[in-house]
């Protein structure tokens, strides 16, 4: 036993059990061999069934519990959240996932980014091809000739009329065939969603879920059934290709927020035990930082000043977006009329705009519209708050959003109708304090600020308004006219600006200080690093695990996406 429990050891890598494979000059190791000690006899044959259920979601397996799915997971690795793709590049397809699980590289490698799975990239072959190359066996059964045709290659294929037909065939292959791997691909559940919804609440995509989990015991029962069965080592994956549409309330921008990203993966072998892995949540990730802490009172007034005073003129006829991060150092603190952030030359008079506190809120002030109000931010949280200008149209208005939402304080509007006048003026572009009526015991940090000459619609105030660090693959970095984050600018005297489009710095001026952070803000959306989408199954995880399964190691050359899994075991033979 301690043979292989140091085996064991030398093989796991860190967090939740999972095995990372790093991908180096080395070939990869063969990790689930060292588990198959369990194995019943050294003449045991190692075999796989994989049943790829199209329109699957993961989330409605685990509302309505499928008898037969849930009973697998007794000896299980099973997660509801998997992922069809960890990318939001595309949208996703059953036949762009299908070509990932069929290849174990994704899509940006396949070339399959629709449905059209003739511009599969034959630089990155099928599992097929590979078992094929190292003697192995292979059946594929499905509805579709073009799968057949394009991904069937080097295994024997069976076309089915429906999924009847489809599971009828597989049936009679696993009855008596010796292939090693086994495909099996499903389409009615995806059908079903498609014509009402992939939800719990869809009766037809229910009966459509239950009626694959009827055909999957069928499936594991002809396998039980093996005359040969005593000398052979099964394990059985079921898998979506992708999840499903649905309206989800929850804002996560991510490929874990993507209901048709988000999958099922069931791992089974009747050695192993149950074990669940959970989808994480952006949600944990925190907003980690620097920003300059502006205050007020007399002899202790911060701000930061443009040298040019002619940037950031708002003329007639321009759209323009303003988006920046605002806290209040004291949590409850009412700051009326203290102005933050301004192209005015004082307060509230002249030509100019200008962004300002009120009565634990904010709002917009110009000399060509009424003010324009956001929502109540004194709480001592981060906010993310936005003004768009437009006036590029028939009617110019201005739009003011507090994370993502035009909601304005009651009595007050969130949105103005813009006189069609030019309000140019010769005062530079300020952060932080300005001279004028403002409160003067006002005590706010600041970061990330954005311009941008075009104005966000609705959606992309929601959907962008929240990021917090941008680069040039940005969708709007062509608009972005100047971009002071701050974050890396601590203890300097000045906020660097990153877009180089001509705005330059802004000087810090006063006694300067900052403040650091590290919170978890619900609207925010923080860099998230590659490695938080593997911590649950991938799709191109699939065929590596089928590698690793009938003992075929993986070369590190193949280019592979995936990495393998550890599932928990019943024992390992002594």
């Amino acid at each position: 036993m301690n043979k292989y429990i140091k085996i064991i050891k030398n093989t796991l890598c860190g967090i939740g059990g999972m095995l990372l494979l790093v991908a180096c000059n080395k070939d990869f190791p063969n990790l689930l061999q060292n588990f198959n000690e369990a194995k019943d006899s050294p003449a045991s044959k190692d075999k796989v069934l994989l049943v790829i259920l199209d329109g699957l979601s993961g989330s409605v397996v685990q509302d309505i519990e499928p008898e037969n799915m849930t009973l697998l997971t007794r000896n299980g690795l099973v997660t509801y959240g998997s992922l069809a793709d960890p990318t939001t590049d595309f949208k996703v397809t059953n036949t762009s996932v299908a070509a990932s699980l069929l290849t174990g590289v994704n899509s940006d490698k396949t070339g399959v980014m629709s449905g059209d799975i003739s511009t599969l990239n034959p630089q990155y072959p099928t599992i097929f091809e590979r078992l094929k190359n190292e003697a192995h066996r292979s059946n594929f059964y499905t509805s579709s000739s073009a799968y057949g045709t394009y991904l069937g290659k080097n295994a024997t294929v069976q076309i089915g009329a429906d999924d009847q037909g489809v599971v009828t065939d597989a049936l009679k292959g696993l009855q008596t065939d010796s292939a090693d791997l086994n495909v099996v691909h499903l389409t009615k559940v995806e059908q079903a969603g498609l014509a009402s919804g992939y939800t719990s609440e869809s009766a037809d995509y229910v009966t459509a879920v239950q009626n694959a989990d009827k055909q999957i015991k069928q499936l594991v029962d002809a396998i039980k059934g093996r005359k040969s069965i005593s000398n052979e080592n099964w394990l059985v994956i079921v898998t979506s290709g992708k999840g499903g549409k649905t309206k989800n309330s929850e804002s996560d921008f991510t490929a874990y927020g993507d209901s048709e990203r988000s999958t099922y993966t069931l791992l089974y072998s009747p050695k192993f035990t149950r074990k669940i892995i959970p989808r994480p949540s952006a949600k944990d990730i925190p907003f980690v930082g620097n920003a300059t802490r502006y205050t007020y009172a007399a002899n202790n007034q911060v701000y930061g000043q443009l040298t040019d005073p002619n940037k950031f003129n708002v003329s007639a006829s321009e759209d323009w977006t303003i988006t920046f991060f605002a806290k209040h150092n004291s949590p409850n603190t009412t700051y009326n009329y203290a102005v933050f952030l301004a192209k005015r030359l004082q307060g509230f008079s002249g030509n100019g705009w200008n962004i300002f506190s009120e009565s634990g809120g904010w709002g917009f002030n110009s000399s060509f519209a009424n003010q324009t109000f956001g929502d109540y931010i004194n709480d001592g949280e981060w906010h993310a708050l936005t003004v768009v200008i437009k006036r590029s149209g028939t009617q110019d208005s201005v739009y003011t959003y507090t994370d993502g939402t035009k909601n304005s304080i009651s009595g007050k509007v969130s949105q103005n109708v813009v006189a069609n006048s030019n309000f140019d003026n010769t005062s530079p572009l300020r952060i932080g304090y300005s001279p004028g009526d403002g409160n003067t015991g006002c005590d706010l940090s600041l970061c990330n600020l954005q311009i941008y000459n075009r104005a966000f619609t609705h959606d992309e105030v929601k959907r962008y308004g929240g990021v917090t660090h941008i680069d040039e693959s940005f969708p709007f970095w062509s608009n972005l006219q100047g971009y002071w984050p701050g974050y890396g600018d601590v203890n300097t005297s000045k906020l660097t600006e990153k877009a180089k489009k001509g705005a330059g710095d802004l000087s810090l001026k006063g006694p300067v200080s900052w403040t650091s952070f590290n919170e978890l803000v619900p609207f925010f959306q923080p860099p998230i690093e590659g490695s938080f989408f593997r911590q649950v199954p991938n799709a191109v995880d699939v065929p590596f695990m089928v590698y690793q399964w009938l003992g075929i190691t993986v070369e590190s050359d193949w280019n592979l996406d995936g990495k393998s899994w550890s599932p928990a075991y019943v024992q390992i033979r002594k």
